[in-house]
């Protein structure tokens, strides 16, 4: 039942997310959202802890008033417990069910919010939570013109925030799992999905992570610390705690740091919500190879999942840095993975144990990385775990996992496990699963040798394979000869024919709704040629929707495009170099076929006002892009919905029907093409259409991605 609430809870939560955030794409809303969320379970376990404390007075908190001495008299009381206990003090008047329902009844709250999570910030000023609770909220910018375009409009869509969360149930009262932890993780996994490369900076794979907790509390059912030097959202962290519960026992002290300050912010929300009290976290924002903040410290365990192959200054004062010492030389400057891994052996203490994700070219790279890698060889490292591919946000890259051990001891073997084949396709990314996980651990702990799979190598072995690390020399692959599984086969047959069925079924009632053909068969070709017939169709008019009960919607519009689309030039948003590479965050789009060129280390000047069409003046390409994103040509405009009642999806399918001339020059959107006219039926039609042509290419991409594709 616990398990049901908890999805329950997510499902709430994620469509509150997703239905509210308007034009915002979801990487800027997230850090809305997830502090709302934040600023409630603050509140309420103020007002839970409050009452307890008021529960002999037979008083409950909201009801003190705050303008009578006895009231006042109360308050400092309870704000003195509060602090000690809590961290922070919130006054009645200051409950998010307070400000929730002021918004929905209509009164303007933007002021009244912001001086409260200020507040919340000032009560902990000159105490033991001042470092925890400081800039918390920095990144809730209630003044941005991402949140509309007016403060009414603004403060309407902050209201509705508050009012969705102040109707769900945060479950406080279920103790035997961590319901609303795991809801907050589950949030943040999801806009990671959505953020594309840049959800590499604050998120980790679930199960990497379980796998990396799993590996330093081997034989562990008590941690005295733990440590990340990239925590990202502090997600690494809370995995190795779930381990150590599962195992019956508690962390000690959990401490971490992380450069990108909203992502600094994120990590310390996150061990509040999943009830780490403010004494036993110390998580730091700087950049932990030039300016670490916990370098005095050792922990009995360190996990990281640091960024691949990252630039740093390898500046020669760090030559003499205790971290860097013995080697009279430092790691490449646009090659960081050794620095993180000597940084975190540093740090760690006697007989404890490190795991560390890192890309194949730490096995085998030369020069200085050479010698950082004979030292671990001969010392430290335990074993080496190939990850499948493509199971980061961000990249598709090889990896891999380093465990090592501070230990007095010289290294005799070493193991190697490849679980690069251990992985399930969903969407455009590899996943690993939770069994796969639990039996790569109990291999590793055991040493357990399987064919094809692990093996425990002689440090001689490694010597003579010129002390390369990579795993292929050491596991020998499965030849896989060339087979047909026919049980498979007629799986995948079954369930795309399953899925066609599902389709199929709704596209003869919207058929015969608008007395049309139905697009039977999997011949792909002539399925796009209907689709565009049916464009035609749809868009003269010749058919059309009606409404659930059977009458007419109302006549279509003609607009200008100039009415329903604003739009911005390239300019400021024109990528300077081509120096594309996948290790890098932010795409480079152009109009055309091509559309995206790569990526680009340049993190600024970004386009996010999304979502967006791009339309190039001179060749008239124009493509829907719904992600943040740099430009190439200067002839490209970004076209952006007037207001937030237009559909700009509709906008795009409809401008597939205007021929436009090729164009002459830069301006040619403003001078012509913004004169044409589209016509604009009811808001509900439009849904109408745009779920005709979702289904349609649907239908196109499951029978493109079938074994059989039968005429």
């Amino acid at each position: 039942m616990v398990e049901q609430h908890k999805k329950a809870l997510e499902k709430q939560l994620w469509n509150i997310a997703n239905t509210l955030r308007g034009n915002m794409s979801a990487d800027e809303f997230r850090d809305y959202i997830l502090g709302f969320i934040f600023y409630k379970y603050l509140s309420e376990r103020m007002d839970l802890y409050a009452d307890e404390l008021l529960k002999e007075d037979g008083i409950k908190f909201d009801a003190i008033d705050e303008n009578t001495d006895e009231g006042k008299e109360y308050l400092e009381a309870i704000k003195e417990e509060t602090i000690d206990h809590l961290g922070y003090f919130l006054k009645p008047n200051e409950l998010f069910h307070v400000l929730a329902q002021k918004g929905e009844s209509g009164e303007f709250i933007l002021e009244d919010l912001s001086e409260v999570l200020n507040h919340i910030e000032q009560s902990t000023m000159g105490t033991a939570a001042e470092d925890d609770f400081n800039g918390l909220f920095d990144d809730l910018d209630l003044t941005s013109n991402k949140l509309g375009k007016t403060e009414n409009a603004k403060n309407e869509l902050i209201s509705k925030v508050l009012t969705h969360l102040d109707d769900i149930d945060f479950l406080h009262h279920e103790t035997d799992i961590d319901v609303l932890g795991d809801a907050y993780e589950y949030l943040i996994g999801q806009f990671a999905s959505g953020a594309g490369k840049k959800a590499g900076e604050f998120y980790t794979p679930p199960m990497v992570s379980t796998l990396l907790a799993k590996l330093v509390t081997q034989g562990k059912d008590k941690l005295k610390s733990v440590y990340d030097p990239t925590c990202g959202s502090g997600s690494l962290l809370l995995k190795v705690s779930k381990e150590i519960k599962r195992k019956g026992g508690e962390v000690g002290s959990y401490f971490g740091q992380e450069s990108n300050p909203s992502t600094y912010n994120l990590a310390r929300m996150n061990m509040i919500l999943h009830g780490v009290h403010y004494r036993n976290f110390d998580i730091q924002q700087d950049d932990t190879l030039e300016q670490p903040h916990h370098v005095e410290k050792r922990f009995e365990a360190v996990v990281a999942n640091p960024p691949f192959s990252a630039e740093w200054s390898s500046s020669s004062s760090f030559l003499t840095d205790e971290r860097f010492a013995g080697f009279n030389k430092l790691p490449p400057k646009d090659l960081a993975d050794y620095a993180f891994i000597q940084h975190m052996f540093y740090q760690l203490e006697q007989d404890g144990l490190m795991a560390v994700v890192v890309p194949h070219g730490v096995l085998s790279r030369k020069g200085a990385e050479l010698d950082f890698r004979k030292k671990y060889i001969q010392c430290g490292l335990k074993a080496v775990i190939s990850l499948p591919e493509d199971i980061f946000y961000g990249t598709g890259i090889p990896t891999c996992i380093l465990l090592l051990e501070k230990s007095d001891s010289d290294n005799k073997h070493i193991f190697f496990a490849d679980m690069s084949n251990d992985f399930y396709r969903d969407g455009n990314k590899n996943f690993i699963t939770l069994e796969a996980v639990e039996h790569i651990a109990k291999v590793i702990e055991e040493q357990k040798v399987i064919e094809h799979y692990s093996s425990l190598v002689p440090i001689e072995d490694i010597v003579n394979n010129d002390w390369l690390l990579s795993i292929s020399r050491y596991v020998r692959k499965k030849e896989i000869k060339t087979s047909y599984n026919l049980g498979e086969i007629c799986l995948e047959i079954r369930e795309k024919e399953a899925s066609l069925l599902r389709i199929d079924e709704k596209l003869e009632v919207i058929c015969s709704h608008l007395e049309i053909p139905f697009p039977a068969g999997c011949n792909v070709p002539l399925i796009e040629n209907y689709i565009e017939a049916i464009r035609t169709l749809i868009f003269n008019q010749d058919v059309k929707f009606t409404k659930k009960d059977g009458t007419e919607y109302p006549k279509w519009k003609p607009e200008k495009l100039s009415s329903l689309l604003d739009y911005k030039q390239p300019t400021p948003y024109l990528v300077e170099k081509a120096d594309y590479s996948d290790e890098f965050d932010t795409p480079v789009l152009t109009a055309g076929k091509t559309f995206l060129l790569g990526y680009t280390k340049e993190n600024s000047g970004i386009f996010t006002a999304l979502p967006t069409i791009i339309f190039d003046d001179f060749t008239t390409a124009f493509k829907f892009v719904d992600f943040p994103f740099k430009a190439k040509s200067s002839a490209m405009k970004m076209l952006v919905p007037k207001n937030e009642s237009i559909n700009l999806r509709y906008i795009y399918e409809a401008m597939k029907m205007i021929d436009f001339p090729l164009g002459k020059h830069k301006r040619y959107w403003i001078s012509e093409y913004q004169k044409e006219t589209i016509h604009m039926p009811h808001e509900d039609e439009q849904i109408d259409i745009l779920n005709f042509f979702k289904l349609l290419d649907e239908k196109v991409k499951v029978i493109k991605g079938s074994i059989l594709k039968r005429e």
